[in-house]
């Protein structure tokens, strides 16, 4: 009898009874009151979670729900690329939940479908300010991460065009700008996240650093990117030559490379870079951006190119919409076109109660006129249902 729910019990009972229940005992209740089944006793989902963590497995049931990025593709798949106020959430809820959206349905169902043995497609993410342009980005890359793609990923390219502490004449072309800081620093978290690619590909050609080192052909990648890592002066080449191998040896029949860029119009905007006589530094005399522009041109298959556009940050944005033809400029909209646009739009009404749920489990909602059903709809006209504007106005809540 033990094994049998509390409600299979009562039925045999009247049953055995001619319809009326048994007096039992304390014995007897304890019995019927003891633990139940691993499967029996597991607690349901709260209605705003999916207990499914594969992005490639999403489908438009889970839309509007919160899904558990496992600790482990935090640390490989993302050493980089979430942003700050998502880290912050991460350590402020103990976990880092991401909500299933319809852009990042509909991203994933293209990459599924695609035909990998024509020339790459470009996928280009916009959308309004705080609208989760980054986080869709972030579905993406977790996508193809769990399929074993190459991943490229440039979390910020605003990082490239501004605040740089160190500008050095190129090795290579003394028309253009290292930047060894931040080709380096970039360099670290690429081998985090693709280890065994780096090992298993070759070079296919010998490049030759300084007048005593060089990496020959035939060697493994892994060595090309620790020669950016352990001599900083070389990392931007090192970067080029890097792109320059993946995309020569990406094929339908090898491996996949997903390029993902956050904040692509970056590449085709003002910088804050002066030279010694204050005149400004153009993007295309970066190294990093000349090889970035390159590696997003489609002529080269067996992967896919998707990039975020950002206002947030961006240089030059001010009056400007947050479509592509504006934020990309007519030199950025004529290199990436033709490109797959795919708009981040506010929450729905099904996406905002969700996170209003979420935020009333992790505590980030605690005021009491907050769980009210008209603080919930003051919350809603406030933020105009936009991702960002609601995190940040529930956060003193």
């Amino acid at each position: 009898m033990q094994g049998r729910s509390l409600p299979a019990i009562a039925r045999l009972c009247r049953l055995a009874n001619h319809g009326r229940t048994f007096h039992c005992g304390r014995a007897a209740r304890e019995s019927c009151s003891a633990p139940q089944t691993d499967t029996e006793a597991r607690k349901p989902l709260p209605v705003f979670r999916t207990d499914q963590s594969d992005p490639g497995l999403h489908t438009d049931r889970h839309a509007g729900l919160h899904y558990h990025i496992p600790p482990e593709d935090l640390k490989t798949t993302f050493p980089h690329g979430l942003t700050r106020r998502f880290q912050r959430q991460i350590k402020t809820f103990g976990e880092a939940c991401v909500m299933v959206r319809e852009p990042s349905l509909e991203l994933v169902s293209y990459l599924k479908v695609a035909n990998y043995s024509h020339p790459v497609v470009r996928y280009v993410i916009y959308g309004e300010k705080g609208s989760g342009k980054t986080l869709t980005l972030c579905h993406v890359v977790q996508y193809c991460a769990r399929r074993a793609w190459l991943i490229l990923h440039v979390p910020d390219a605003y990082l490239w065009v501004k605040h740089c502490s160190e500008l050095l004449p190129s090795t290579y072309n003394p028309a253009r700008l290292d930047q060894p800081l931040q080709a380096s620093t970039w360099l670290k978290n690429l081998r985090i996240t693709n280890e065994p690619y780096l090992a298993q590909l070759k070079t296919q050609q010998r490049y030759v650093w300084t007048k005593r080192e060089s990496t020959d052909e035939g060697r493994p990648l892994g060595e090309l990117v620790d020669q950016g890592i352990a001599r900083v002066k070389s990392a931007s080449d090192v970067v080029g030559a890097l792109f320059k191998e993946l995309k020569a040896q990406c094929r339908p029949d090898t491996y996949r490379l997903l390029v993902a860029v956050d904040g692509v119009n970056a590449l085709w905007g003002p910088t804050t870079m002066k030279r010694e006589d204050k005149s400004e530094v153009l993007p295309s005399e970066l190294t990093l951006i000349h090889n970035l522009r390159k590696l997003l041109a489609n002529d080269w298959a067996g992967g896919a190119v998707v990039a975020t556009l950002t206002q947030t940050g961006a240089l030059g944005s001010t009056g400007l919409s947050h479509h592509p033809h504006q934020l990309l400029r007519k030199e950025g909209f004529d290199h990436l076109d033709p490109f797959v646009p795919v708009q981040v739009e506010n929450y729905t009404q099904k996406e905002f109660e969700s996170c209003y749920q979420y935020y009333i489990d992790r505590k980030w909602l605690q005021h009491d006129k907050a769980l009210t059903e008209e603080g919930k709809q003051e919350l809603m006209f406030l933020s105009n249902s936009n991702p960002g504007t609601f995190d940040r106005l529930c956060g003193p809540l």
